[in-house]
């Protein structure tokens, strides 16, 4: 059972970027191949846009 869409965050080139994903079995470990992410996810410096997003998906 996947879990709630929550936003991840990450260095990448010095930078923290963000992106909504969520874990696909809640029973499993969090781990690269355990993450789901949105079907129109991408990487931002925008931490608030980014759990607006994840609140979104999370109402569906």
């Amino acid at each position: 059972m996947p879990g709630k869409w929550e936003v991840f965050s990450r260095m990448l080139g010095g930078m923290k970027m963000y992106i909504v994903g969520r874990i696909r079995d809640v029973s499993e470990p969090l781990h690269a191949g355990n993450i789901e992410y949105a079907p129109d996810a991408h990487f931002t410096t925008d931490e608030e846009r980014a759990e607006k997003h994840a609140a979104k998906l999370n109402q569906k």
